[in-house]
């Protein structure tokens, strides 16, 4: 069975325009073994139905275990339709290395709104049945694009502007 990180994952919002972002705290997700392994996390992102995704970019901060390499840690989106590669060129093991980037996308989720995030290794498997690698803390993913669900917290904000602006008319 995959295991799951919850949508409390998500630690920032996106606002109301056009353009849309989102902040995705990635903190604690394992890599273990190849993409569909049931031992790699899976984490399950509300973003919006139909939402269109045009940018990832990443914050992480990642370290390997025992002969695991920086560049065989992939993050797979939505089915894995699209790949992010954050240690890619550094062919040794890496403790709490932080990686920075970003890249177009071109993800248009459905009706169910929900983004698959998968982390899984790719070339070698070193340690099967084992965790490969971890995204220490402050490891943030950030899309970019439009359609995206304002977060409770953006929600809570807007209702407090309803409570004051009603409250403003009397």
């Amino acid at each position: 069975m995959k295991k799951t990180i919850a949508l409390a994952a998500i630690v920032a919002a996106a606002g109301l325009a056009n353009a849309d972002t989102l902040v995705i705290d990635v903190s604690g997700l394992e890599s273990w073994d190849f993409q569909g392994d049931a031992n790699n996390m899976v984490m399950n992102v509300l973003v919006g139905a139909g939402a269109s995704i045009t940018n990832i970019a990443w914050d992480v901060n990642l370290t390997t275990f025992d002969v695991s390499w920086a560049e065989e840690n992939t993050m797979g989106f939505f089915g894995n339709s699209e790949t992010v590669t954050p240690g890619f060129g550094d062919a040794f093991t890496v403790s709490n290395a932080n990686y920075s980037g970003s890249q177009a996308s071109a993800i248009v989720l459905g009706a169910s709104g929900m983004l698959d995030i998968e982390a899984y290794e790719v070339g070698f498997d070193d340690l099967p049945d084992a965790i490969d690698s971890i995204y220490e803390a402050g490891s943030t993913i950030t899309l970019s694009g439009t359609g995206f669900v304002p977060t409770p917290g953006s929600l809570a904000v807007l209702g407090l502007g309803g409570l004051v602006a009603g409250r403003r008319r009397r």
